[in-house]
């Protein structure tokens, strides 16, 4: 049996579902009590997945007297969705905005153990009202889809930019982070360092330039911004409050990180060359290298000019990931090698050491992991190419 107050809340609840979901573009949004609160929930980032290692930000709508606590997320999406891989690597897959019941949204966070953080937002009832008709009419069938972007259109940007939207004049605090790149920003909230590289070997020059206010990508910027906010004169947050805290869990730190893996290999590939010179007589093994070079580099082209993410695109990891290494690795299992694949060779050669030296003079900040893959490419190079005599030098000074 329904108590009363359990009954006046189905019975707004289906109202309140009826009204969101109808495909009546006429029907009025309801209309919320003087009671309704309205806040902004930032989770707290994990790293069971790829997209928590970002924390996530979505909008509570509170109304005591009508018996309302939802949420409404952005940056929502179907595995079920044929095609999904495919469309997600293309940039092609619909994201959503979904409603939710609060004490589900926060009960899913706590079994994935993710704090939350509540900002009372400082809005009139007018302001609440026109807030809450936006959400609802966003989240009818006919207009929740939308084509989601990492930087610029995610679960983080859509709340900020429907919120800011209600005021004429907005400010915020200067922070350190406006300084920061998109790239700094990333990395900051990577915590596994294999990822962390596959990300930076992916992201290109779009993502090293300065951030500024496009910080607020990030949850827990935006959620910063939002304290130091003043919109028309008075300041956007009432209070912050701590509403679900994470239970402190062991993590055993991990060695077995791309920098010390890609070190130990160059160290044990030049004992191996210089001791034995393995390298010049089985050069099978360089030429694997190179065509995993080569495959990156191809995947660096790919997610460049055949999808429509805007973070991939003028990846400059495909000086040293070269495409070209794949037609040429043919002519290096020749036994006498063509003139022109030996001089690739020494151009290759010349622009790997060119980036080493110009390391910090480059547009796009490479994952410090690619230095000793670049010391190998440059040594592998060299086992296909002669060792200059001095009548070498002497043909190039004096011709």
């Amino acid at each position: 049996m329904f108590t009363k107050i359990q009954f006046r809340f189905f019975i707004a609840t289906m109202l309140f579902v009826q009204l969101a979901y109808s495909n009546n573009k006429e029907v009025q949004v309801p209309e919320l009590t003087t009671h309704a609160k309205i806040s902004l929930l930032t989770v707290g980032s994990a790293d069971a997945e790829i997209w928590q290692n970002f924390g996530h930000t979505a909008i509570r709508i509170k109304d005591s007297i009508l018996g309302w606590d939802l949420v409404y997320n952005y940056g929502t999406f179907d595995f079920s969705e044929p095609g999904f891989i495919e469309k997600f690597i293309k940039r092609s897959l619909l994201y959503y905005e979904s409603i939710d019941n609060f004490n589900s949204f926060e009960e899913m966070y706590r079994e994935e153990n993710r704090s939350i953080y509540e900002q009372t937002l400082n809005l009139t009832h007018e302001q609440k009202q026109l807030l809450f008709e936006r959400l609802t009419i966003n989240a009818r069938e006919e207009n929740k889809y939308y084509i989601y972007d990492f930087l610029f259109d995610n679960c983080s940007t859509r709340p900020r930019d429907i919120i800011l939207s209600l005021f004429k004049k907005t400010s915020f605090a200067p922070d350190v982070d406006d300084k920061s790149s998109y790239r700094q920003l990333i990395d900051r909230n990577v915590k596994d360092e294999w990822l962390d590289l596959g990300m930076d070997l992916l992201i290109g020059v779009p993502t090293d330039k300065e951030s500024g206010f496009g910080r607020t990508f990030l949850p827990d910027e935006l959620m910063q911004a939002f304290d130091g906010a003043v919109v028309d004169g008075k300041k956007l947050v009432s209070s912050n409050q701590l509403i679900l805290d994470t239970i402190p869990e062991h993590t055993e730190s991990n060695w077995f990180t791309p920098g010390i893996v890609f070190w130990f290999l160059l160290l044990l590939i030049l004992v191996l060359q210089v001791k034995f010179a393995l390298f010049s007589k089985y050069k099978w093994i360089p030429i694997i290298y190179f065509t995993i070079l080569g495959l990156l580099g191809y995947l660096f082209l790919f997610m460049w000019f055949f999808t429509a993410h805007e973070c991939t695109k003028w990846n400059l990891n495909i000086l040293w990931a070269m495409p070209l290494n794949i037609p040429i690795i043919y002519f290096l299992m020749k036994k006498n090698i063509p003139n022109f694949a030996a001089i690739f060779l020494k151009i290759y050669r010349i622009l790997l050491i060119v980036l080493l030296i110009g390391w910090w003079a480059n547009p796009q900040t490479y994952h410090a992991a690619v230095i000793p893959l670049l010391l190998i490419s440059i040594l592998f190079t060299s086992v296909f190419l002669p060792i200059p005599t001095k009548n070498d030098f002497k043909k190039r000074l004096f011709g």
